[in-house]
């Protein structure tokens, strides 16, 4: 079976497509090792997960190819999505947040830097974000906490 990706549903789902036209959703995009496929219903894009690859085809060994590969969420989802909400906070609090601590995600200048730096340093070497780099963190912190002080 031949899988090619065409992206992420509504429900943030990875959602793929056969060569017969059966579209597949993977239950865990986060675990390289462990493949869970599950058909869906109806044969829609957005539809639901219906039943798992192991079960429709039990009796036959089939063998599945991504074309361009399977496509893998990073374990620091999370932690990105944090970050750069931490950094659109200190945006917004040294522009039209008129400096106002509450619109801050920590509610406290130096608590929201630390969590940023809290953050980027957690992330190993080869997925540190290379849209938002450390002197960056340092940059905001200067401009919120040093002009305060």
């Amino acid at each position: 079976m031949k899988l090619e990706y065409i992206g992420k549903d509504d429900w943030g789902k990875h959602t793929y497509k056969d060569e017969n036209g059966r579209y597949w959703k993977d239950e865990t995009p986060h675990q390289e090792a462990c493949l869970s496929l599950y058909s869906v219903i109806p044969n829609t894009y957005d539809g639901e997960l219906a039943y798992p690859i192991s079960q429709i085809y039990k009796d036959k060994d089939i063998e599945i190819e991504f074309i361009n590969g399977r496509v893998i969420d990073s374990p620091y989802q999370f932690e990105y999505m944090l970050l750069g909400r931490l950094q659109m906070d200190c945006d917004y609090y040294l522009g039209n947040g008129n400096r106002y601590a509450n619109h801050l995600w920590a509610k406290n200048e130096i608590e929201q830097i630390q969590k940023m730096k809290e953050l980027w340093n957690g992330f190993p070497d080869n997925e540190k974000p290379e849209w938002l780099t450390y002197e960056q963190i340092l940059e905001y912190e200067r401009k919120m906490i040093t002009d305060i002080i």
